[in-house]
Order: C-alpha cells, then structure tokens, then sequence
C-alpha cells in the first residue's frame, strides 16, 4: 500500500443531506440524511418487538453528520451492488462499527486509512482495546465490516485484513446456559404459582390498573395545587384503593404486574422452547389444540429466515394457555392506552400508515411495556435479560454441590460460575431455550414410556405433555422451527457424549448384560497401561456418525441398542423374564434403582392389606423390586433385602 495521502474532499460534501434514506412503499420519503432518527418501517417488515428505527440522537453534533453521510453512501453502494435496500439491523450495525473506527482513528476522515503510518497506528490502538477490554468477536467483526463498507463505497481505499482483526480477540465465546434440572424445576414450579394465582383475577388487573390511571391524570390535570405534588396525591389515592386480588400492590409502573407478566414469559418459554421475539408476537388467541387429540400448540411468528416474520408451530403445554390469557387480559388496559396514542399520532401526521400498522402488531401482543410514560419507540416490554433474573433472584435458589456438578457439566465453557450456596450466573431469555432443548433429551420429552422430568407441581400432568409429542410429530402442519430442532439434535449429541463417557470413563462398577461386557474389554485396555477406555473426542466422533447410540431409561440405568422395541423397566412391572443384553448400569444409575426401589417398596406395604384384588400387582411389584436388588447387588450400596410376604396368598418359591 503508498503512503500518498488521500482525497481531501470531506464525507458531508459528498452528500445532500436533505436527500431522502428511507421511503415509504409509494416512494414518498420516510427519512432524510441528516434527519436524527431514520424510519424503516416503510422499508421492511420484521418481528414485532423490532424498533424500526436507527437513532442519532446520542452522537456527538461535532461528528454526528460525518457518521450519517458515510452511512448513506454506504447504503447506496450496497444498493446498486445487491438490488436491494439494507434492513434496519445491518445499517445500525455499519453506524456502531464506524463510530469505533472513528473513535480509534481520532477523525471522520475515512480516506486516511489509505496511509500505512496512519492505518498502522489505528490498528495499534484497536489491538490494544481489543485485548484490554475483553472484546467479543461480535465487536471485532463490526469493526471489521465497517471498514469493509468504507472501501466498497469508495470513502477508503483500504482493503482491511479481517482476520487479523478476529484473531485479536482472545474472549472465549460461551455457550447459552443450560439451568441444572433441580433449580430449573424450583424456578418454573415458582413461575406457575405466580400464573395460577393471578388467573383468576386477570380482569381485576386490569381493572384496578385503570382506576390506577384516572387517579394520576385526574391529579395531574388540576389546577388547584402545585403540580410537583401531583404524584404525591395520587400514590396516596391510590394506596387506599379497595380490591380482591392476593398479594398484589396497584401502581403507575406496574411492579407487580411486571413480575407477573415475567412468569407468564417464563411458563411460556420453558413449554415450548420459543424465543422470547417469538413470544412476543403471541397473545391468548396464539394458543390452539390441534388434531383429534387436542395437542397444546403455540402458532407465532419465528424471526429467523432472513429476517422476515414467518408463521410457526410449536408445541406447549397447556399451562400456557393460563400464561398467555392472563399475560394479555391483565394488560388489556395498557393496550387501551396505546390504542388510543397511535390513533392520535397517526391522524396528526406524527407517525405514517407503516409505523401505525407496525405498532398495531406490538398493542396486540401479550407482552406489553407496563411504564406507559417511558415508551417511545416500542410498545411491547423490554430488558426481559434483567426482570427474569430479577425475578429469579427474589426466589432465594441457591445451587447444591449437586447442582454445581450438573451444571459444569451441562455447561463446560462456563466451568466455575456456580458455586454451592450461591445464584444462578445472570441468564438471558435464550437460556431458556438451550434449557429446554437441554431437558427435552435429556429427561425423557419425547413419549409417555420415557418420562423422568417432572416440573412437581400439583396442576401439570407432564405426562400428557410428552406422550402427545409422538402424534404431534406425525401432523404434517404442526413443526418446531429449524433452529429449535438443530439445537435438539446438538443437545442429544451431548448427552450421549456424557452418558458415554461416564459408562467408559466414570463408573468404577457397571452392571447389567452390557455392562458386563463393558467392563471386561475396559479392564483389559486399562491392564495394559491406558489411561481412558476412549476420550471423549473418540466418543463424541462416534455418536455423531451412529456408531454410539443409547437410550437413557427412567427408571435407572442406559440400553445402548438403538433399534431395540423392548421398554425395560419402565413401569413397576418386569416385562420380559429375560434381562436385556444391551442394558448398562453404571454408579450413579444404580443409586437411581435403589430410590426407585424404595418407593415401590414403600407403595407395595402401602396396598399389601389382604385384599385379593391387589394381588396382581402386588406380585408385579415384588418381582420388580427383587430384579432391582439382582442388579445392584455388586455396587456396595446398602440396603435390606425385600423379603416381605404377600397377606393372604401362598407365595411360591421365586415369586
């Protein structure tokens, strides 16, 4: 590259400022270069909690026109090289990378990057923060894109080394956080309290709630006395309001209301796996039971295909439908108020006909912004990231050693963020979804026959949830998006790693047919001076082609045959008189029959009274219980054999 220096005519030169940037679908214009806001609302349609809009507002005036003007030529190349407008998310995108392109170059003068000494000494100093500040590879790749753009418009003539810039970062990029099983069970069955005590009183909400705003405009309109104490008399008005609904404190920013409407979001998001824009385009009338057998669906808008909004079926439960109606009753108010606003702005020119319809689409969400004087340029609720953890950290979970085990294994990138007797690390709305895709494999969604994951709650009959799966997969108009379904083929890979690794690798004792067989091919490879049966490299290798394949079965320990049609073990009853020659047991999978076995134990002295009509299964029960003793007779747990008689029959040897 020459050292000559660049052209000298300024970026604000180049440009009109007064020249339209985005149109209107007439072609009329929508914004103009120089305008503080830009409007994309005529220009594209995106998910519902999208902010169609890029602001300005914040730049410093000294520079703020030299970022717009670089910006529109920036969007004009890219129009005449791709055929199309940019979308609102990659312009705002190109103005957050050039601001830190000028902040590291010291001006707005683009074509000085031209210069080596120059465009050397930027790189020095970008290199540095990149390290000093931790950046993610997110930050550097818009960095690395604006100056990109700046070339491709013409405003430098540098050709920037990408992947120099990427290899800068030294950030390690985590995972979205899977929630260890017991906390997330504590977390939902805390959420569902919340939405099965409010549903009844989901019109009261917002009942109350309008009273609440009469009383703050009715003060604030008076002329009488001084207005700074309008809150004043109106927070003391409405402390002594009179209403039915438990444990709930009417206010203008809808704190309680907002707590609510989080464990509406976080019901919703655990049954389904949706993402949290996706919820947002839902309300009561998003919830369906499809087929002959009424399966629970949620019918939204999926945002991940190139951008565009796309109708999408996914299946729930049918606590949602208590979610979601008290989510969107509760706010009818709040949609009411915002109803009527955009009314008005659109009869007064303030708003035009595409923001007005965009806006009709955020008042008819669930998810309304709950502090009506805050909202200015999106109706639905925001920084779920904050009110979830919010809503997490007011519930006192605090992680076991169990918990700190499953969740550095649930999540290796993240080993040591939780500590025993500490707080979940801060979760984002998509942790939901990686914890849903987490659980769905690995606690048994999927059919009735696997069921082991319980939310424990008195209302929720999970295994009506799961067994429908099956028939809801055989509908061809009913799908889970391509996303959510690549993200559970993922997590069944990883499981599999992990229950492969502890039957190879963990268990210093394995039991059953397989397992026995494990165990002497692992001891001769060990003897002969290995440290590990296979690492998990070699495993994960091998699950990924089909080579491994295991079932996790409920009621304790693995079948690793992949066509097998047999259910061992799945009910109290043993199902075959022949053990499965592919079932393994390892450590901790025995310690899961041994509870097992209490129970039924427990359940067969409870029924054992004399009545002949509980004989059959009474024998079912002692024959399953003394299997289970048979299978975990060599692990060194201790318990007292099962010796008890059934009242009233003669047993016969073995039974």
């Amino acid at each position: 590259m020459n050292t000559t220096h660049h052209i000298t005519l300024s970026t604000i030169q180049k440009v009109d400022g007064n020249a339209p940037v985005t149109l209107n679908p007439d072609g009329t214009t929508l914004s103009r270069i120089f305008d503080v806001v830009w409007y994309f609302s005529g220009q594209e349609q995106n998910k519902v909690n999208s902010v169609l809009t890029v602001t300005f507002g914040y730049i410093d005036t000294e520079y703020r026109q030299d970022i717009q003007a670089a910006l529109a030529l920036i969007m004009n190349a890219y129009k005449e090289r791709k055929r199309t407008v940019p979308s609102r998310s990659q312009v705002r995108q190109w103005k957050d990378g050039l601001l830190d392109v000028r902040q590291f170059l010291g001006s707005s003068d683009w074509g000085s990057l031209s210069d080596d000494v120059i465009y050397n000494r930027f790189k020095r100093s970008l290199k540095n923060r990149i390290r000093e500040r931790m950046w993610s590879k997110g930050k550097a790749n818009l960095i690395a894109t604006a100056l990109n753009k700046l070339r491709e418009s013409g405003l430098s003539s540098r050709i920037p080394d990408c992947k120099e810039i990427k290899s800068w970062v030294v950030k390690e990029r985590q995972q979205h956080i899977a929630i260890p099983i017991r906390m997330y069970q504590q977390i939902i069955a805390q959420a569902i309290d919340v939405v099965e005590t409010y549903h009844p009183h989901r019109y009261a909400i917002s009942e109350i709630q309008t009273v609440v705003d009469e009383i703050h405009r009715e003060e604030s309109a008076r002329t009488d006395v001084k207005p700074t104490s309008a809150n004043g008399r109106a927070a003391y008005r409405v402390s002594e309001l009179q209403h039915a609904i438990p444990n709930y404190k009417p206010s203008k920013k809808g704190t309680n209301l907002r707590r609510i409407l989080d464990a509406c979001a976080m019901v919703a998001l655990a049954f389904s796996g949706v993402r949290v824009g996706e919820l947002i385009s839902m309300n009561k009338h998003s919830y369906e039971e499809k087929g002959a057998s009424a399966i629970p669906t949620l019918v939204g808008e999926e945002t991940k295909r190139e951008g565009l909004p796309i109708r999408e079926t996914w299946q729930t439960h049918r606590v949602v439908k208590d979610a979601l109606e008290l989510a969107t009753d509760a706010t009818q108010y709040l949609r009411d108020i915002y109803t009527s606003k955009n009314n008005k702005n659109l009869k007064d020119g303030s708003i035009s006909q595409e923001q007005y319809k965009h806006y009709v689409r955020q008042i008819n969400s669930a998810f309304l912004a709950t502090q009506c004087e805050k909202v200015k340029t999106s109706y639905c609720g925001s920084n779920a990231d904050r009110t979830f953890n919010t809503f997490i950290a007011s519930s006192g979970i605090v992680a076991t050693q169990a918990d700190v085990e499953e969740f550095d294994r649930l999540n290796p990138s993240r080993n040591g963020q939780l500590m025993v007797g500490g707080t979940l690390p801060k979760l984002t709305p998509h942790d939901f979804r990686r914890s849903f895709a987490v659980f769905f494999k690995r606690y048994g969604f999927g059919s009735s026959a696997t069921i082991k994951f319980q939310y424990k709650h008195r209302n929720i009959n999970m295994s009506n949830y799961y067994s429908n799966n099956a028939q809801l997969q055989r509908m061809e108009d009913v799908l889970l998006d391509n996303d959510l379904l690549a993200l559970l083929n993922e997590e069944g890979i990883r499981m599999g790693v992990d229950i492969f690794d502890e039957i190879y690798n963990e268990s210093e004792q394995l039991g059953g047919a397989g397992g026995e067989r494990i165990a002497k091919d692992k001891f001769e490879r060990l003897r002969s001076g290995e440290h590990v049966y296979m690492t998990r490299s070699e495993i994960d290798r091998l699950v990924r082609n089909g080579t491994l394949s295991v079932v996790k079965l409920p009621t304790g320990g693995y079948c690793t045959n992949a066509t097998c049609s047999r259910v061992c073990g799945i009910g109290e009853f043993t199902t075959e008189i022949k053990p499965c020659e592919h079932q393994v047991i390892t450590d901790n999978q025995a310690k899961v029959i041994l509870r097992q076995n209490r129970r039924i134990i427990k359940a067969f002295r409870e029924m054992n009274t004399g009545d002949p009509m509980m004989n059959s299964i009474l024998i079912g029960q002692k024959q399953k219980i003394k299997r289970n003793e048979q299978m975990i007779k060599d692990f060194n747990l201790s318990f007292e054999p099962f010796d008890d008689k059934i009242k009233g029959i003669i047993e016969t040897a073995g039974a």
